[in-house]
């Protein structure tokens, strides 16, 4: 799990730095714009502007920096939101095998970061015991979860496999909303 963190970490960090340059070329273009504007209005009285106010230019200069801007964002993490893409195909791929109760089951567990006991199973999904009992069988002989007597109740671990690869997704979809 430590690995995991730090992963999402450095990927947090990387992207933060993306972020922070993007922002600074685009406010580096802003201000280049509005100062080159002012410069030419004062010591070129002769320059024409066309009719247009120096505030007209400056914004519409600055919007399609801010485009622009966006454009090299894009660019830069295409390969980033390529990948995500692939996994949550393969995921989707995976998760068409299964049933639609084990479907529930898998979905509550990556809710759960992984983990949840069998009573709490049983809560979330509406399953009664038994039927809980059944499926979480069936998917620990296709080898996607781990039943662990815990307590009075089974604790129920996904395969780690699975886990750290919803895990690369889960940190890919908060890293898109942010």
């Amino acid at each position: 799990m430590k690995n995991a963190i730090n992963v999402s970490e450095g990927i947090m960090t990387e992207n933060y730095k993306r972020f922070a340059s993007i922002i600074f070329i685009i406010i580096t273009f802003i201000f280049l714009v509005t100062f080159v504007s002012f410069y030419i209005k004062e010591y070129s009285p002769g320059f024409c502007y066309c009719g247009l106010p120096l505030w007209v230019i400056v914004l519409v200069i600055s919007s399609s920096g801010l485009f622009i801007g966006g454009f090299v964002y894009y660019l830069f993490n295409k390969d980033h939101i390529k990948e995500k893409n692939k996994i949550v195909k393969g995921i989707k791929k995976t998760l068409c095998f299964l049933e639609r109760e084990e479907k529930n089951i898998i979905t509550a567990l990556i809710e759960h970061s992984g983990e949840i006991t069998q009573k709490n199973l049983s809560d979330q999904t509406g399953f009664n015991k038994v039927k809980i009992s059944r499926v979480i069988n069936k998917l620990e002989v296709k080898g996607l979860i781990k039943k662990m007597k815990y307590g009075m109740t089974n604790k129920i671990v996904l395969n780690e496999d699975l886990k750290n690869l919803f895990e690369k997704v889960t940190v890919s979809k908060s890293e898109t909303n942010v």
